[in-house]
């Protein structure tokens, strides 16, 4: 029998951690280990004993909501297998340095060959996987789990139809357990309808707009859509934004084959440029905030005119994956308290799933 412990990510937002235990064949595994953002930050429930007892960890993507507790694994004691994409194992360069402790040392960060994607993976007796992207982010995907005959899937963070990334669908689709996305099921708001929102603020051409952003594929998405919505505009983006769409060139195979030549024109574009600390009429997407600008929030969804971009699943979206993902149980996470009731509720009413198979 298959056990799934949360230790962090359900009814709150952030902190994804889950254990799974199978205590028949003594096979124990964790995916995801992330902290929930703040300061300080909030840390999953990681023992020594939990630590010390698992034989691998599954990554979904390289957030810190999803990777930030990985010192503390390495602190108590787990000297096993990380496993990721190669494209967020490259990411990984970047972040390990930043964590400062030696007891990263212990860990052997993996990563399978993306000619492995949709693909069987054997890595003991007991306990084999597939995976494919998940959308959401450069390098983000998804897990199919076998364990001892039962199967579990993980969406990690998931988005349907990115316009820039690949969201792959599992070839199987009856699971034991189904662990699924749903930071934004609360809403419904259809990528069209955000963009239109968004350009109806985006109106005065003389004004300076700030978008905050993340390092993500939201802002990726929201610069491509932009940048092709307004012909006549220009975009200042953060050096780091610029890098990671570079990354995206390197890395194809995540991306739409249809969208790779216009992301390759629009990074060549005199319209998009670096920002240097100046402020002059366009549209800036940077990591920090600066002064001066009108700032468009699109993290913040307030009603169905607001200029929200999702970057997990919607309403909309949640009712697909629990059609396409058959399970005896699901566990839904990246959702807060309240907005779980409103999923979970939403779920009841039009009967996608029974009350016993909701946790």
């Amino acid at each position: 029998m298959i056990d799934v412990t949360v230790l962090g990510g359900v009814r709150e937002y952030g902190r994804n951690c889950f254990l799974v235990t199978d205590q028949a064949t003594n096979t124990r595994i964790m995916l995801d280990c992330g902290v929930r953002n703040g300061n300080p930050e909030v840390y999953p429930v990681i023992t020594e004993e939990i630590a010390q007892s698992m034989q691998a960890v599954f990554i979904s993507h390289i957030h810190n909501d999803h990777i930030g507790a990985l010192p503390l694994l390495a602190e108590k004691g787990f000297q096993g297998d990380v496993w990721m994409s190669e494209t967020s194992l490259q990411q990984m360069q970047n972040i390990i340095p930043k964590w400062q402790t030696t007891s990263l040392d212990a860990l052997r960060f993996r990563s399978f060959d993306k000619h492995t994607r949709g693909k069987l993976i054997t890595l003991s007796e007991n306990l084999s996987f597939i995976w494919g992207y998940s959308g959401h982010m450069l390098g983000s995907v998804w897990y199919s789990l076998y364990i001892n005959e039962r199967s579990i899937f993980f969406s990690g963070d998931i988005a349907l139809s990115s316009p820039l990334l690949v969201t792959d669908t599992p070839a199987m689709l009856s699971y034991d357990v189904a662990l699924i996305d749903s930071g934004h099921a609360a809403q419904t708001m259809p990528y069209e309808k955000s963009i239109h929102n968004i350009l109806s603020i985006l109106k005065d051409p003389s004004e300076s707009y700030l978008i905050p952003i993340t390092i993500s594929g939201k802002a990726c998405d929201l610069l491509f859509l932009l940048f092709h919505a307004l012909p006549d505009r220009n975009f200042v983006i953060d050096h780091g934004l610029m890098e990671h769409l570079q990354c995206y060139l390197k890395n194809p195979d995540n991306i739409r084959k249809e969208k790779i030549n216009e992301l390759d024109a629009l990074m060549q574009s005199e319209r998009v440029t670096i920002y240097e600390g100046k402020k002059e009429m366009g549209i800036y997407l940077l990591l920090d905030k600066a002064a001066g600008f009108h700032e468009i929030k699109t993290a913040v969804y307030q009603d169905e005119k607001s200029p929200f971009y999702k970057s997990h699943p919607d309403r909309k979206d949640l009712k697909e994956l629990v059609r396409t993902i058959d399970a005896k149980k699901y566990i839904f996470f990246h959702s807060e308290r309240n907005d779980l009731n409103i999923i979970l509720d939403g779920l009841r009413s039009v009967n996608y799933i029974l009350d016993n198979l909701i946790q």
